[in-house]
């Protein structure tokens, strides 16, 4: 994929992104402000619903209780009751009663304010301010008997009580929806009647108006849960869901599922301390944010518009970008190995294509000077190979040598000579093989001890010598010429201000996982201040192999205590043991030891470097 097509994905990509994730959280900012908007706006509009309705039931209740209060009523209403019809001579109290309760009813106020006020009793007597509606002059004890609040009215004692919406079953024409406030009329003994102050259904509609009506459900709930009023028809189950919502305390504002409808609905509720009406607005929250769908709508043509001006600006920008890029590509195309360095340089007007040429021409400057660098280093190497074989002639002569005077030797029948010039040939033989640099315990024991021999020749007397091994260290692996590169510095060292014997002692064991070489000696011992300059010496080596600062000049060839350190360092890894003290005697002590099984990194890393040619 070229970079310029590259680069118009990706940054068209991008836009999408961020559009989208600009999109929707715009979406979810003006939802959540225009549900907590409406939320708000609700909840002061259930508690003002329910203050209006207490303001209509107010007069109902004054009407009621006026009524009640006027003695003259309450003694009509008990002369109705407790006198004997069929007597002729209480006709005229009856009849005086029943006028008295009708001018009572006959009052401006109760026919300006009221649908009706109506007044009856048990005995069949009715009255009613709405005489043009209500012609009645008796009724039945059925009629009574169907009243759908009439218990609810004895059970309240002479209180008040709501009456819900139902059908006018005092009208004599026509059908005429109400509701109202009832009351029982208490006597002294017995109950006198009932009194219902009674409104137009049709009243109370824009008193329950709220804006919004086509996404807000109103319910008006009596305390025994009793639907008064309702926006629309509710299943039973939906209303006893609203009204234990309404009444649980502790209910959560913002907006719910509703198991029963599995829609999200808000829901504000407020119960009147007079009247004990319970207004419960319900909020449908796919419905209430409808009018948001074209604002959403608007978003993303919005939002499509600025992805194809994006889109269209980034191909036109990544074009006129990647143009000058095509020089350079061309200028790489052409680069050989016999043109470097470049010519002269690109002339533009973009600082930064000539930045990259003039990098690109100081590269290939660079790249010419280290090839030229590559082929003197493998001449040089090359020659260095040569020294090599040359030199491994020399190994091989001196052998062979050795051998014909050990052969010359034995003629002579002197086998002493025959033995150190085989002792001889072995430690050069050991010491010049490169077929690997390490060995193991045993090997390095044997190189050890055809040292010593030899020296025992040499020296005589003066040298006594012992060598103690643990079998189960035999087998583990360690630099080449380690062992005798510690005793032939005890050797050369020890003893440089003494003239008497010589005592080498060679001791290696296994302990824990680890073999453990300990070679001491009876000579002067190290001198003042010679141990504490070894040891900082170690640790400097130490920091530098760590670092990696210090891996060359630590091969076969080299001598002295830190090279051994250096040595045994590289090719545990570190995990090594390095101990060199003064005995108490007289004599130095060396203790070196490593892992018994252990990946050998020196002989690995050898092996590598020697596999070039």
């Amino acid at each position: 994929m070229r970079f310029q097509t590259k680069l118009l994905y990706t940054y068209s990509l991008l836009i999408v992104l961020l559009v989208a994730v600009l999109a929707v959280l715009f979406y979810r900012y003006s939802s959540d402000i225009f549900e907590k908007n409406a939320s708000g706006t609700y909840e002061l509009l259930c508690t003002k619903l329910g203050q209006q309705i207490d303001n209509v039931i107010r007069p109902m209740d004054f009407i009621s209780t006026n009524l009640i209060s006027d003695a003259s009523f309450k003694s009509a209403l008990a002369s109705l009751g407790s006198l004997d019809r069929k007597s002729a001579g209480n006709s005229y109290f009856t009849t005086e009663a029943m006028q008295t309760i009708r001018s009572l009813l006959s009052s401006y106020s109760i026919y300006k304010n009221f649908y009706a006020v109506v007044v009856f009793n048990d005995k069949g007597d009715f009255f009613s301010s709405n005489f043009r509606d209500h012609r009645s002059l008796s009724i039945t004890p059925d009629m009574i008997a169907r009243l759908p609040w009439l218990r609810r009215a004895a059970e309240a004692s002479g209180r008040s009580v709501v009456v819900s919406p139902y059908e006018d079953s005092w009208r004599s024409e026509g059908k005429t929806i109400v509701y109202g406030r009832a009351r029982v009329v208490p006597g002294i003994y017995d109950d006198l009647g009932y009194i219902e102050v009674q409104n137009r259904y049709e009243d109370l509609e824009p008193i329950l108006a709220v804006p919004g009506k086509e996404f807000v459900r109103i319910l008006v709930l009596q305390p025994d849960g009793e639907p008064f009023y309702q926006s629309e028809k509710l299943s039973p189950d939906l209303v006893a869901y609203y009204r234990a919502e309404s009444l649980r305390s502790g209910r959560d504002s913002g907006f719910h599922m509703n198991p029963l409808t599995r829609e999200s609905e808000f829901i504000a509720a407020a119960t009147s301390a007079y009247s004990g009406l319970t207004v419960t607005l319900v909020l449908n929250k796919g419905v209430l944010l409808a009018p948001l769908r074209f604002v959403r709508l608007i978003s993303l043509a919005i939002g499509l518009l600025i992805i194809l001006f994006s889109v269209a600006y980034t191909w036109v920008s990544s074009k006129q970008l990647t143009r000058p890029l095509k020089l350079i590509k061309g200028r790489m195309e052409a680069t050989e190995l016999s043109n470097l360095p470049m010519g002269s340089p690109i002339d533009h007007p973009n600082d930064e294509i000539v930045a990259l040429d003039r990098t690109f021409r100081s590269l290939t400057a660079r790249l010419d000077e280290a090839i030229r660098h590559e082929l003197d280093s493998r001449t040089s190497w090359m020659q260095a190979r040569l020294d090599s074989l040359q030199a491994q002639v020399n190994p091989h002569f001196i052998n062979n040598i050795l051998t014909v005077i050990a052969n010359r030797g034995l003629e002579s029948g002197d086998v002493l000579i025959g033995d150190i010039c085989n002792g001889v040939a072995s430690m050069l033989r050991y010491s010049t093989s490169t077929q690997e640099r390490s060995a193991t315990i045993a090997q390095e024991l044997d190189n050890a001890r055809t040292y010593l021999f030899l020296m025992k020749q040499r020296l005589e007397d003066r040298l006594e010598y012992r060598m103690e091994a643990e079998p189960a260290a035999l087998g583990a692996r360690i630099p080449k010429i380690i062992l005798q590169q510690i005793i032939e510095n005890s050797i050369n060292h020890g003893y440089q201000n003494r003239q008497g014997p010589m005592s080498i002692g060679v001791r290696v064991r296994a302990s824990e996982g680890r073999w453990v070489a300990e070679m001491t000696d009876d000579g002067e011992g190290f001198a003042p201040g010679k141990i504490e300059d070894l040891n900082e010496q170690t640790r400097i080596a130490a920091q530098g192999l760590r670092s990696g600062a210090e891996d060359r000049g630590l091969r076969i060839g080299g001598l002295g205590l830190i090279n051994a350190y250096s040595r045994l360092f590289l090719f545990y890894r570190g995990d090594l043991l390095w101990t060199i003290e003064n005995m108490r005697g007289g004599g130095a002590r060396v203790v070196i030891g490593g892992p018994l099984e252990f990946v050998e990194g020196e002989a690995r890393h050898a092996a590598s470097s020697d596999s070039r040619g």
